[in-house]
């Protein structure tokens, strides 16, 4: 029992593999497809039928078509079927099983006669030939039988025969994989003796009608060429993925030009501070060049600052400045009360300016007291813009480091002094 068990599940799992490979293979693409067909048949020959529906509903038949798509709206395909005959009139009846296979072409006319193809909806009409052969034909007459006349009646059954299909089928898909449909079809044959009888007449054929389900072999995000657009070619998957780097180009291209323009921009600015920092003439003798000399005629004497402005320079009793204590730029009590009479400086005239400069004593590296005489004097101008509203462009701090004279540890050379100018 056990080896029984253990051989099924082998044989299970090799046809599972099977399938897989199976279906990548056809899925490739997205061009194969295959559809199972149900329905029933009415045999039109020598009979005279009553057109009582039993007997057509006691004719089934299954057929299955595999198709290969080309085109959009066409494809070609095979197919293999087979069925049952039981049918009668008043005087004969007619009992035979059928197989058949043919090969076909299909055209989708909905899609034709509209241009391009419908999202859900399809008619498709067929045409094929094949070959078909009857299985256990059997005949049986009540009307009267002349004597037999090989050249007016027989009663041989072809081995095979020619036939000759024709259809429409109209689908619905369901999924992008799956359709239903419903479907009429005309079978012509070759022969004038399906039942076995042949009167010199017409030749057989016969009609159908079925419901089916079709399977659309598509890897997931495709689309299958039955579902594409007439006259255009199936979208590539990785055209958003281009499209997204385009823009992503597009978008680029536009701040390089920016960045560009800046550029330019820049040239412009250092080429003007070039000309700012350039040695040149000094018309009135204050030691800035008269290209950034604002105040370009000063009395000769005059301090002034880097753009040649006049600075005033207070009366030894106005000089007034704020200490700190060692490592410290934090304002003690007797600070604050300095800075609060600078603020009163600054408001009682709007057009004053001030510069802070900041100190430190002699221990320590230089980077270190250059960092700390800075924070030293951005806290001065922090402390007069936000507790007394000056505003920050009347200001500017400037940290000077270590005072070289006297180089000593006292609180005198850890100060910030303030020096006013308009």
């Amino acid at each position: 029992m056990r080896k029984v068990l253990l051989l099924s599940f082998i044989v299970i799992a090799v046809s599972n593999l099977h399938a897989v490979d199976l279906h990548e293979i056809l899925a490739k693409d997205g061009k194969v497809s295959i559809v199972g067909f149900v329905g029933v048949n009415r045999y039109d020959g020598d009979l005279d039928p009553d057109y009582d529906p039993t007997w057509i509903l006691k004719s089934p038949n299954v057929d299955m078509s595999i198709e290969y798509n080309i085109h959009p709206i066409l494809s070609f395909g095979l197919n293999m079927g087979a069925l049952m005959f039981n049918q009668e009139d008043i005087n004969e009846t007619f009992h035979a099983g059928n197989v058949y296979t043919s090969t076909f072409l299909s055209l989708d006319l909905l899609g034709l006669m509209a241009g391009e193809k419908n999202k859900r909806w399809a008619l498709w009409g067929k045409g094929g030939v094949g070959i078909s052969g009857l299985i256990w034909p059997r005949y049986t007459s009540t009307r009267p039988v002349p004597p037999i006349d090989p050249a007016v009646i027989g009663v041989a059954s072809p081995p095979a025969f020619f036939i000759f299909p024709v259809g429409l089928s109209l689908e619905f898909s369901i999924t992008r994989k799956i359709c239903i449909g419903l479907n009429g079809s005309y079978f012509y044959t070759n022969t004038d003796h399906m039942e076995t009888v042949y009167r010199h007449n017409y030749n057989d054929l016969w009609q159908n009608a079925s419901i089916s389900l079709r399977y659309k072999f598509i890897n997931p995000g495709q689309i299958h060429m039955r579902d594409e657009v007439k006259g255009k070619e199936p979208e590539d998957p990785y055209m958003p993925i281009i499209n997204q780097l385009q823009q992503n180009i597009n978008q680029l291209t536009i701040r390089v030009d920016g960045i560009d323009g800046k550029l330019n921009d820049l040239d412009d600015r250092m080429l003007a501070m070039e000309g700012i920092f350039a040695d040149g003439p000094d018309t009135d003798k204050d030691g800035v060049p008269d290209a950034r000399d604002l105040e370009p005629n000063t009395p000769q004497g005059t301090p002034v600052d880097f753009w040649g402005r006049s600075i005033l320079i207070p009366k030894e009793e106005e000089m007034i400045s704020v200490y700190f204590d060692f490592d410290s730029s934090e304002l003690d009590k007797i600070a604050q009360i300095t800075v609060i009479k600078v603020a009163e400086k600054m408001r009682k005239d709007p057009t004053l300016l001030l510069e802070v400069r900041g100190y430190t004593d002699s221990p320590g590296s230089n980077p270190y007291n250059d960092k700390l005489s800075q924070l030293r004097a951005n806290r001065v101008k922090l402390e007069l813009m936000k507790v007394y509203g000056i505003d920050q462009t009347r200001i500017t701090a400037n940290g000077k480091g270590k005072l070289p004279d006297p180089a000593s540890k006292t609180l005198m050379n850890r100060r910030c002094d303030f020096f006013f100018s308009k």
